[in-house]
């Protein structure tokens, strides 16, 4: 069964990635959309899941509630809501990822130097 990079990325991280972020994740990478995901290495692979985990990462905390509503027909929809404890973990597996394949870690925020 042939299983495309997006799905792989996809089905690997858990979570909903726009097409916009693949796109920056597979130009950065060298990987064609849409390429079967066993013509590549591991290496490729799990850097680009890497890479998902860190975009994942930047999405915002908080949740949204979208409703439609139109002569007694109602719609609505509920994302869901990214706590820092997910965003920290996604860091950490991105950061093992990168370790193991030789890369830079990623950090997300600052560090106060005393003087």
């Amino acid at each position: 069964m042939a299983i495309t990079i997006s799905d792989f990325i996809k089905g690997y991280v858990g979570f909903d990635i726009t097409e916009a972020a693949l796109a920056s994740i597979y130009f950065k990478r060298g990987v064609t959309a849409g390429v079967d995901a066993s013509t590549l290495t591991e290496q490729t692979l799990m850097l680009c899941v890497a890479d998902a985990f860190r975009w994942g990462a930047t999405l915002p905390s908080g949740g949204k509630r979208v409703e439609d509503a139109d002569a007694g027909w109602k719609h609505a929809e509920t994302g869901y809501t990214v706590s820092a404890a997910d965003k920290a973990e996604w860091r950490k597996m991105a950061n093992e990822i990168y370790t193991k394949y030789g890369e830079g870690n990623i950090s997300f925020g600052f560090t106060i130097h005393a003087y």
